[in-house]
């Protein structure tokens, strides 16, 4: 399966508003949205980036490392979490999804996700 079926599955199965894959710069590698959605992929693409960022430097204080980010607006949920150290996974829904069904989607389709990236492509 590749890196786009991957994204459109993960978006249609967990009725996602966007699943997306990014490097770690911004820049969006594949999208799978909603249809008609208003979200603009590539600027969550370049503000979860950023988002990630400003943890990680967090983590560097805790002596830790983020897993994941996730982020509760007042109408969508955003889960973000590095597939490996240079492209990440960013899944946005309506703020009422199931958080747990959201991790639970992370884990079982991340690695997959992840295989069909090679991140010396990008």
């Amino acid at each position: 399966m590749t890196l786009g079926e991957l994204v459109q599955q993960l978006q249609r199965d967990y009725g996602l508003e966007a699943a997306l894959v990014v490097t770690s710069d911004g820049l969006l590698v594949e999208a799978a949205t909603a249809p008609g959605t208003e979200l603009d992929p590539e600027a969550i693409a370049a503000n979860a980036v950023s988002g990630l960022l400003m943890l990680e430097a967090l983590g560097q204080e805790l002596r830790s490392v983020p897993r994941q980010a996730i982020v509760e607006f007042d109408r969508h949920l955003l889960l973000v979490a590095p597939l490996d150290r240079d492209t990440l996974l960013v899944l946005v829904t309506v703020g009422s999804a199931n958080l747990g069904r959201l991790r639970l989607a992370m884990r079982r389709l991340g690695p997959r996700i992840e295989s069909a990236a090679p991140s010396e492509t990008y």
